[in-house]
């Protein structure tokens, strides 16, 4: 990180004292933050660009990306970068099983239902929350 520029300023920075011991950036500015980048940012990225420098810091900040992630707020690639879901080709759907091996996601906003092949469905339950790309 360029030593002249200064992290955003979180709007939140209260509630997460009232909350925490040793409050770290809220979500919204995380969401925010990585509005900002080109693409998916790994969590020492993400340190980095919040100036999070103490090993306490780093991993609280690590566990709010994992919690972000379970909450459906960010999604991890294949090399543990996060984006935000929302600025993703994907649709958050439910599965939904065939006994003959196959099954479908049903999209929870609404709309045509997806089908899953044989192959997919191996890696999912029937009634799985699910993110698919189109």
């Amino acid at each position: 990180m360029s030593k002249n520029r200064v992290p955003p300023a979180d709007p939140y920075a209260d509630r997460e004292a009232k909350k925490y011991d040793n409050p770290i950036p809220s979500r919204e500015l995380i969401l925010e933050l990585l509005d900002r980048q080109p693409g998916p940012c790994t969590h020492p990225e993400v340190a980095d660009l919040l100036e999070l420098t103490s090993e306490e810091d780093v991993e609280a900040l690590r566990r709010r990306l994992i919690a972000m992630a379970r909450d459906g707020q960010l999604i991890s690639n294949r090399r543990g970068a996060y984006a935000r879901v929302d600025l993703m080709d994907l649709v958050r759907a439910r599965v939904q099983g065939h006994r003959d091996g196959y099954g479908f996601a049903i999209p929870a906003e609404g709309g045509d239902d997806i089908y899953l092949h044989n192959r997919q469905m191996r890696k999912v339950f029937d009634g799985d929350e699910v993110l698919v790309r189109l």
